[in-house]
C-alpha cells in the first residue's frame, strides 16, 4: 500500500501506519547491534503496512541464506499463515534455528501448541492467576470468550499480566487463547493466530505491539564499546533480605564493565528476554516453587551459563540432601530428625532437639 493510499484511509489506519513506520523505516543496518527479519507467507500479507527491506517471503528466506555481519544478532519474526509440520512456516523456524537466528515462534513452541496434552501442563501454574484476573471482569458473567494476544499484549488492561505470562510460556507473535468457565476459569485452548485474518482494528493493535517488541531488539547500545559477553542478573529490589544488596549489584556492573561484560539487572517480568544473554546470575532467594527455578530452567535450555543452575537449586534448597552431602564429606553435623504432622513439640522443644551441643 502506498503512502498516498494510506492518507486516504481513516484515522485508525493512519495510526497503524505510523506505528509500523517507526519499525520499518530504520537507519541503515550498519551500526545496529541487531537485525530483525519479518517473514510472511506472501508479500501481499504485508500490504496493510509500509514496505520494508526487513520483510521477506517465506520462499525467499528458505532459498536465500543471508549474509550477516560477524557478531550481529538476528531476530526472526515468523508470520507465516500456518506452522503446520513440514510446511513453509515450520521450515522457516527450523532453518532460523539452524542458522543461529533467534526466532519467534521456535520449533519447540510450534510443537507444543499442536497438542493440548503438551501445552496443558505448562499452563497449570496459571490457575490462581486466571481466577484473580477474570474476577469482576467484563467477561466474568459469560461461559467463555477468546482473547487475541499480540506479542504478549492485549488492550484489556486487567488481563495484561496474564497475557504476558502466557506469552512467556509460548512466545508466538499472535496467540488465540480460549477461556471457559465451569466452577472456575480455565484455558480451554490456545493456538497461533494468522496475520492475514486480522480485522482493521486488530491490525492497529498488532502494529503497536510489534513496534514495542521490536524496540527491545533494536535498542541503542548503552556504550560504544562492544562487550564480549552479556550477563543478566536476576534480582528483586523489594526483597527484604536479598543475597546481594544494591551496592553489591553496582559492584557487579562496575567489575563486569572492566572485564568486557555488559551486565543487565533484570526482574521477574523479563522472563521472555533470557535468550538475549550469554549468562544468568540469580541474586534472588531461590526456591523450586517460584520463578527463580523457572528462570534457571529456561536459561539452561537456551544454552546460557547459569548460577544457580536448576540442579543446584533442587539440591541446595533440600535440607535432607545437604545433610547427607555433609555426612559424605565427613563434616560434623547433627543426626537428622524427621518430623510429621502428628508431632506436637513446641517451638522451644524443637530448638532444643535440633541444637548443636
Amino acid at each position: 500500500m502506498s503512502a498516498v493510499q494510506g492518507g486516504l484511509r481513516e484515522v485508525s489506519e493512519q495510526n497503524r501506519l505510523t506505528a509500523i513506520s517507526n519499525l520499518t523505516y530504520l537507519p541503515e543496518t550498519q551500526g545496529r547491534s541487531s537485525q530483525v527479519i519479518i517473514i510472511v507467507e506472501r508479500k501481499e500479507d504485508w500490504a496493510s503496512y509500509f514496505p520494508s527491506e526487513d520483510v521477506m517471503s517465506a520462499q525467499e528466506y528458505l532459498e536465500q541464506p543471508l549474509e550477516i555481519e560477524a557478531g550481529k544478532r538476528v531476530q526472526v519474526i515468523n508470520l507465516c499463515r500456518s506452522y503446520k509440520y513440514l510446511g513453509h512456516g515450520y521450515y522457516c523456524s527450523l532453518l532460523a534455528e539452524a542458522r543461529g537466528h533467534k526466532v519467534i515462534p521456535s520449533v519447540r513452541t510450534i510443537s507444543e501448541l499442536t497438542k493440548k496434552s503438551l501445552y496443558g501442563l505448562a499452563l497449570d501454574d496459571l490457575g490462581k492467576t486466571l481466577d484473580k484476573a477474570l474476577n469482576n471482569h467484563i467477561y466474568s458473567n459469560t461461559e467463555g470468550f477468546t482473547l487475541t494476544l499480540y506479542f504478549g499484549k492485549t488492550n484489556l488492561e486487567p488481563l495484561q499480566d496474564l497475557a504476558r505470562q502466557i506469552f512467556e510460556i509460548f512466545p508466538c507473535p499472535i496467540l488465540l487463547v480460549e477461556f471457559r468457565k465451569s466452577n472456575s476459569w480455565r484455558i480451554d485452548g490456545i493456538k497461533s493466530g494468522v496475520l492475514q485474518k486480522l480485522r482493521e482494528d486488530q491490525e492497529d493493535q498488532f502494529a503497536n505491539s510489534l513496534d514495542s517488541f521490536s524496540r527491545k531488539i533494536w535498542r541503542v547500545p548503552r556504550s560504544p564499546r562492544v562487550a564480549r559477553y552479556d550477563l543478566a542478573i536476576l534480582h528483586d529490589s523489594q526483597e527484604a533480605l536479598p543475597p546481594s544488596n544494591a551496592k553489591a549489584l553496582e559492584n557487579f556492573i562496575r567489575v563486569g564493565k572492566g572485564l568486557g561484560i555488559d551486565v543487565d539487572l533484570i526482574e521477574k517480568k523479563d522472563y521472555s528476554r533470557i535468550a538475549e544473554y550469554d549468562a544468568l546470575l540469580i541474586r534472588e532467594t531461590t526456591s523450586v516453587d517460584n520463578h527463580t527455578y523457572r528462570f534457571a530452567k529456561k536459561a539452561e535450555s537456551e544454552g546460557l551459563v547459569v548460577m544457580d543452575d536448576p540442579a543446584s537449586i533442587l539440591r541446595c534448597t533440600n535440607k535432607v540432601y545437604l545433610t547427607d552431602l555433609l555426612k559424605s564429606l565427613n563434616w560434623v553435623c547433627r543426626q537428622p530428625r524427621f518430623s510429621t504432622r502428628n508431632d506436637r513439640k513446641t517451638s522451644s522443644e524443637w530448638v532444643n532437639a535440633w541444637a548443636f551441643r
